[in-house]
C-alpha cells in the first residue's frame, strides 16, 4: 500500500508542478473585463428605452424550483445525522477510543463522529496554509488560508493576492466560509483518513474597487497514510474584475508530503471564468501546519 501510495503521490505531484502555465495574467483579465463591462453598458443603454413586464422577468412561479417530497431519502438522513453527530461522540470517553491497542477497534467499530488525532491534516482543530504560485514571468500570487473547527463545524478564511509586475496590477481575493464537515479515521469506510465538507460564505474581490458575492466550496481531502495525501478544494462565486462580473470556478488540486503537524504541499490552481476561459492558473508550492 505504501509503495502504491508513493507512486500515486509522485504522479500527481509531477502533473501539477510540471504542467505548463498556460493561463493568462492580470493584464489579460483586465482587458477582457473592461471589454465585457463596456458591452454590457451598451446593451443596458439600448434596453433602457424598452419597457419590460415584471411577469416576463420574474422567476417566481416559473416551475424551476424543486418541490419537497417529504420522503425519508438519503439526503434527509445524511443532513439529520450530520447535525446530530457532534453530540453523539465524546473525545474523552474511553469507550469511544479507536485505537486497536486500547481495545476500541478490537470490540468492533461503533458508529459516530470519527476521531481526530492531533496534528492530522483532516478535520483539524486549527490549520494554517501558505502557498506561493507561479503564473508566468510577470505574474505570481501569495496565498494564505486558516481553518478553525471542532468536529462537524469549521470556519475557513482564505486570502490571495495576484500581482502583475509588468503591468503594475494587483488583485485580491478574500474568501470566508462556514463549513459543515465529516471525516477522520474510519477503517470500515476507507483506509487512512478523509474529510468531506460543504461550505457557504462570501467572496470579496478587490482591484480598483471592492465587490463581494455569495460563495460555495466543497473541500475534499484524502490521506491514505499519515505522511502523504491529496486535496481538492473547488469554490464557486461571482467575481467582479475591473467592472465586469463573471461566474467564477476557483479550482485547487494539491498533493502533500510530510507527517503530523506539518506538510509540504505542491499543487495547481486555476480560475475558470464563464464565457472567458481560464485565467491566473499555474503550479504552486507551500507548507501546511495542522493541529
Amino acid at each position: 500500500m505504501a509503495r502504491l501510495g508513493g507512486r500515486f503521490f509522485v504522479c500527481v505531484l509531477a502533473l501539477v508542478l510540471v504542467h505548463e502555465a498556460a493561463g493568462r495574467g492580470l493584464a489579460d483579465l483586465k482587458k477582457k473585463s473592461e471589454k465585457k463591462a463596456a458591452s454590457e453598458a451598451e446593451k443596458k443603454d439600448e434596453g433602457s428605452a424598452q419597457p419590460r413586464s415584471d411577469a416576463a422577468t420574474s422567476s417566481f412561479g416559473s416551475g424551476t424550483y424543486p418541490s419537497s417530497s417529504g420522503g425519508e431519502g438519503f439526503l434527509s438522513s445524511f443532513w439529520g445525522w450530520l447535525i446530530a453527530a457532534p453530540f453523539q461522540y465524546r473525545h474523552d470517553d474511553p469507550a469511544a477510543s479507536m485505537s486497536p491497542d486500547e481495545g476500541g477497534w478490537a470490540g468492533g467499530y461503533q458508529p459516530g463522529f470519527p476521531e481526530h488525532d492531533v496534528g492530522q491534516a483532516t478535520v483539524p482543530y486549527v490549520r494554517v496554509d501558505y502557498n506561493w504560485q507561479y503564473i508566468d514571468s510577470a505574474n505570481d500570487a501569495q496565498d494564505g488560508r486558516i481553518e478553525v473547527g471542532y468536529k462537524a463545524v469549521a470556519l475557513h478564511a482564505r486570502t490571495t493576492r495576484y500581482v502583475d509586475d509588468s503591468a503594475g496590477l494587483d488583485l485580491d481575493l478574500n474568501q470566508y466560509y462556514a463549513v459543515l464537515r465529516y471525516g477522520g479515521y474510519r477503517p470500515d469506510f476507507l483506509p487512512g483518513t478523509f474529510e468531506f465538507g460543504v461550505g457557504f460564505g462570501v467572496c470579496q474581490t478587490i482591484d480598483d474597487s471592492e465587490n463581494s458575492s455569495g460563495a460555495l466550496t466543497i473541500p475534499i481531502k484524502y490521506y491514505p497514510a499519515d505522511w502523504w495525501g491529496i486535496e481538492f478544494r473547488p469554490a464557486w462565486y461571482k467575481g467582479t474584475y475591473w467592472g465586469a462580473e463573471f461566474t467564477t470556478g476557483d479550482y485547487d488540486l494539491s498533493a502533500s508530503l510530510g507527517y503530523r503537524f506539518m506538510q509540504l504541499r505542491g499543487g495547481y490552481r486555476w480560475l475558470w471564468l464563464q464565457g472567458a476561459g481560464h485565467y491566473l492558473n499555474g503550479p504552486y508550492a507551500g507548507v501546511s501546519v495542522s493541529f
